[in-house]
């Protein structure tokens, strides 16, 4: 899965971590919080995974699972989810998160 570090240390204004303490195994999670909103991303780069989350007021208002997922990339103020050069869900960083799902 090819995604920029950079891009995404930018989106979530913050630093990747380990979802298991062992940071070369590729599995990684971001996470922003905005007002009573969270964000988070699972990245399970070996596998061609990410999964989803979407909180308000920590209540959960979305989850998603995505495979076969080739690329993240950042334009604007969205992180595009794709496979096989499709998008196939984007994240919104704007005054709001949000996340719209394509047709997949």
């Amino acid at each position: 899965m090819k995604y920029d570090e950079l891009d995404l240390m930018e989106l979530f204004l913050s630093e990747s971590e380990s979802l298991t303490d062992n940071v070369g195994d590729g599995n990684i999670t971001y996470k922003i919080s905005k007002d009573d909103f969270t964000l988070k991303i699972f990245i399970r780069t070996y596998e061609n995974q990410i999964s989803v989350f979407l909180t308000y007021k920590e209540k959960d208002i979305f989850y998603g699972d995505f495979d076969n997922i080739n690329e993240l990339k950042k334009e604007d103020m969205y992180l595009r989810v794709l496979r096989e050069n499709n998008t196939i869900a984007s994240l919104c960083f704007g005054t709001m998160l949000s996340i719209s799902i394509e047709n997949q």
